[in-house]
């Protein structure tokens, strides 16, 4: 689970609770869900290709 740090912008709402990606699993399948990636840019960001790539791997298993 990540969290948005609502301290990092106005306007936030959620306080503490603001989730940004989170996985689960459901009936014998995996759930993932990331509200990253917007922009182009994040898409040249190793951290976030990270991201993906585990989240793409845990689904599959792997």
């Amino acid at each position: 689970l990540l969290k948005v740090d609502e301290t990092s912008y106005q306007g936030g709402t959620m306080s503490n609770d603001h989730p940004i990606a989170w996985y689960h699993e459901f009936e014998g399948g995996r759930v993932f869900y990331t509200g990253l990636g917007h922009t182009s840019e994040a898409y040249t960001n190793k951290l976030f290709l990270t991201h993906l790539k585990n989240a793409i791997k845990w689904t599959m298993h792997k």
